[in-house]
């Protein structure tokens, strides 16, 4: 009795050891992954606090990408669709600029995309009520989402550098006007419809002034 006693107490204690050795292997690795620098989902989530322009920025591409699956193959119909999640997103970050900056040109341009893009949303929320789309090729207006495919990177190395709201608003800003004029530009290329080309092309040409604002403003701030 005494020798089964003692083989079971010997039994436990290594039962334990290998519980509790499992736990350290677990946590060693999980802080591996996060300290080598690997873009995996859960290192991404810890740089980024909720409600910062990144996590906006993050937030805003997914609804895109989850807009493709309403694709037509219409050009005019998606390039609306698209747009319009697109403006969403800017005008979050400006409403964040405004909650939360200082800088009054900042928060000047900040109310001036809210103005704009909320106008603009609406104006692309009524074509897309009334546009009847025709049936086509989705490969071809899937062209004007690949700019988002490798801007990730970029933009969270940005949004690392900036040391608060206004220019993290400035750095997110550029980069979320240059995904804009991307698609815009790819859809110029394909659209049908006049009238939406036209007012896509003057969305283009103010973000592009928009652009260099808001890079003359950061080239100013101290280092």
């Amino acid at each position: 009795m005494e020798n089964e006693t003692t083989l079971l107490m010997v039994g436990a204690f290594l039962f334990i050891a290998a519980c509790g050795g499992g736990e350290s292997t677990t946590e060693e690795t999980t802080t591996t992954e996060v300290t080598t620098g690997e873009t995996s989902e859960a290192a991404m989530d810890t740089d980024m606090a909720p409600g910062s322009m990144l996590d906006l920025m993050h937030q805003n591409m997914q609804q895109m990408q989850d807009m493709t699956g309403k694709m037509t193959g219409d050009p005019d119909y998606d390039f609306a669709l698209l747009m319009e999640v697109h403006h969403k997103g800017a005008v979050e970050m400006a409403e964040e600029e405004l909650a939360n900056g200082t800088d009054s040109q900042m928060k000047e341009m900040a109310q001036k995309t809210v103005d704009q893009q909320s106008k603009e949303m609406n104006e692309l929320q009524a074509f897309i009520n009334q546009h009847k789309p025709t049936s086509g090729d989705t490969a071809t207006t899937m062209k004007m989402v690949h700019a988002m495919q490798n801007m990730m990177g970029e933009m969270h190395q940005d949004d690392r550098s900036a040391r608060n709201t206004d220019q993290s608003f400035a750095q997110m800003m550029i980069q979320h006007h240059q995904m804009g004029l991307d698609m815009t530009k790819a859809y110029l290329s394909m659209g049908k419809d006049q009238q939406l080309k036209q007012e896509a092309q003057k969305t283009m040409d103010q973000q592009s002034k928009e652009i260099k604002e808001l890079e003359a403003w950061l080239q100013e701030q101290p280092k």
